[in-house]
């Protein structure tokens, strides 16, 4: 659906768009891996920054606090997200990546400048992640508009790996800015990592179409019947026919006349609608008014859904009001996904920014190099269960109950992570249980802010208002980043790290993490894990008891 204005009324179209489905696939996944690439550099240049004197004593709580003020920062942002179900969501997502991009450079001009300031640093990064929150709701309701609901949890599984697509492209663009610019120029990351986010925002503004061809319209009588007497030519012989069995052929679906008026062209197309078998929707009375009404004929987006329908006919755009924070909040399901996702959002969220950390100081004898190596084995866990828990929720059509279990088996390896000794955990060990954690958590954490949250925009319950599906994406992950800003400070505050200053450096003027007791850290996201799960019982009760599954 449009907006509540025509399009032409509030949008140009890209210079050279791109109108098909694999294309604005293609334009929103670039958006979101470059988002990724950027957000990766902080856990890169974390255990530099631990190192280093400015972030004074203390340090494993201090190194939550950037954390916390990206994820504050960004919920606000997302509270704007309803900007893009009002404006063109090409120039809101081009707007986005493009003031992230250079709030990425002045961070980096911050360590060039020797402007060394923790509260500096956290305002800059904190704003940098409300920009591009606007970025994240634009890309949702783009492909809510392009692709159909049956296809949605494969489609959304396959098109969330942009996550972790990113965090690989960004860390390994952030190794070679190291390897270029040396360990001590964090910056440099930061600098590679806003280039990608400068150069991606001119392709999606020249080539992305945020929505599907315009329908049909058709304008609609309800002074008479137009359909009356177009069943009384069926059955007629073909062959010679007079001028007006030719017309009344027209209202059967048959070619018909090139010439004929406007309205007689619209009546018999909703003829063709009425008459159509049993799977076509019935044209409701109540979209006629005393004055007529306008209604759009839809194009099916999706030609290959089982059991396609006719064409629908749905009330014109603009007689439909939007929908306001407070209504998508109190919508049934909202709160109950949003805060499941908080828990979510907090646990992914704690391995992205602080594993590569865990790694180099937990006891497992790695540097910070082979640490961030060895973090890159979560995203690729996470790849492979995004693609396969989104088809098999799309196959199984009740996903409440994928993810669910999905939440479920992540517990295992989190918990094994911290309960094994770390003699016990050999590098094999160790490998197999990023992968694990990877793959469980990562596929329900991104299908609840996507895949649902595409169904909750349409929802019935918002029956009168037009389709919000980026304001609804915005409510759940504003709410989702509100409780991952809390899950960082508790994981500061649960590492209990310890650090030491280096002598004969400048004075000191280095410190270094020795080492931190990270076994509480996996218990706390163990638990949160299962409160997540928990969020979930009520829908997950509620498909159950719907009994409408498929195998």
């Amino acid at each position: 659906m449009r907006p509540n204005v025509h399009a032409s009324e509030w949008r140009r179209a890209p210079p050279w768009p791109l109108s098909n489905q694999n294309a604005v696939f293609a334009l929103t996944f670039l958006v979101w891996v470059t988002v990724h690439a950027g957000r990766k550099s902080y856990s890169i240049v974390k255990p530099v920054l631990v190192d280093m004197a400015w972030f004074g004593t203390n340090t494993s709580t201090k190194a939550s606090y950037p954390d916390t003020s990206f994820f504050l920062f960004y919920a606000l942002g997302c509270g704007f997200g309803k900007v893009n179900d009002a404006m063109d969501p090409r120039l809101v997502i081009t707007s986005a990546l493009l003031g992230a991009a250079l709030l990425l450079v002045c961070l980096a001009l911050a360590d060039f400048g020797n402007v060394h300031d923790l509260g500096i640093f956290c305002l800059l990064w904190g704003l940098q992640a409300c920009v591009q929150a606007l970025a994240w709701p634009g890309c949702i309701a783009v492909l809510g508009e392009w692709f159909h609901s049956k296809r949605r949890a494969a489609v959304m599984g396959l098109w969330c790996v942009a996550n972790n697509v990113g965090n690989l492209l960004g860390a390994s663009v952030g190794e070679v800015a190291v390897a270029v610019a040396g360990d001590e120029r964090w910056g440099a990351v930061l600098v590679a990592n806003a280039i990608l986010m400068l150069v991606v925002p001119a392709v999606v503004f020249l080539h992305l179409e945020p929505f599907p061809p315009p329908p049909t319209v058709l304008d609609l009588s309800p002074t008479s019947d137009p359909c009356q007497g177009a069943s009384r030519e069926k059955g007629q012989k073909e062959g010679a026919r007079t001028r007006r069995d030719w017309q009344a052929g027209r209202a059967e679906g048959r070619e018909g006349d090139r010439e004929a008026p406007p309205d007689k062209d619209r009546r018999d197309t909703h003829c063709a609608v009425k008459a159509s078998d049993s799977s076509s929707p019935v044209v409701d009375d109540s979209l006629f008014s005393e004055e007529g009404s306008r209604t759009l004929l839809h194009p099916l987006l999706d030609s290959d859904d089982e059991a396609s329908p006719s064409p629908v006919l749905t009330p014109r755009p603009s007689v439909l009001p939007p929908v306001g924070l407070a209504r998508a909040l109190c919508t049934p399901g909202v709160l109950e996904v949003g805060l499941s996702y908080a828990c979510l959002k907090g646990g992914a969220y704690a391995f992205v920014f602080w594993l590569p950390t865990m790694l180099a100081s937990g006891g497992w004898g790695l540097n910070a190099k082979q640490a961030n190596a060895w973090a890159m084995l979560f995203d690729l866990g996470s790849i492979l269960g995004s693609v396969a828990v989104g088809a098999l929720a799309a196959r199984v059509r009740r996903p409440i109950a994928v993810y669910f279990v999905s939440i479920l088996g992540s517990t295992l390896p989190t918990y094994l992570l911290g309960r094994l000794p770390h003699e016990q955990q050999t590098s094999r060990v160790l490998a197999l249980l990023l992968l694990l954690v990877g793959f469980f958590s990562a596929a329900p954490q991104y299908l609840l802010v996507t895949s649902v949250a595409q169904d909750l925009g349409q929802s019935p319950d918002l029956k009168g208002s037009r389709r919000a599906i980026a304001t609804m994406t915005g409510v759940i992950d504003g709410v989702g980043s509100l409780g991952a800003a809390c899950v960082q400070v508790l994981v500061g505050h649960l590492a209990h790290c310890t650090s030491e200053a280096d002598a004969g450096v400048e004075g000191a003027a280095r410190t270094h993490l020795t080492s931190c007791d990270l076994k509480e850290v996996y218990y706390f996201l163990t638990a949160i894990a299962f409160l997540g799960a928990l969020m979930l019982s009520r829908l997950l009760l509620r498909e159950v008891r719907s009994g409408a599954w498929r195998a």
